[in-house]
């Protein structure tokens, strides 16, 4: 069964590819000197700040919230652990 991404997900995945791009075409342009200097600090910032906010962005767009209820390895996993940590 393969399950519909959401409409906010993809809105977010979609936000975070321009702002990746923005960010590529910001350090290109630092790279080959393309700016003015008196432009350059600016454009580090912004080009850091696309980054990041892809970087966000891209893990928003990728999470996923299941409920850890519904998955019954779930609590075999936790009660795997604590058997092992109760044994040492």
């Amino acid at each position: 069964m393969r399950v519909r991404p959401s409409v906010g997900k993809v809105s977010l995945g979609l936000v975070a590819v321009v702002a990746g791009l923005g960010c590529c075409v910001l350090v290109g342009a630092l790279a080959l000197e393309l700016l003015a200097a008196d432009v350059r600090p600016r454009a580090v910032l912004a080009a850091w700040s696309a980054g990041i906010t892809a970087v966000v962005l891209t893990i928003l767009a990728l999470q996923e919230h299941g409920d850890p209820d519904d998955d019954p390895r779930y609590f075999a996993t936790l009660v795997h652990g604590l058997r092992q940590e109760w044994h040492r």
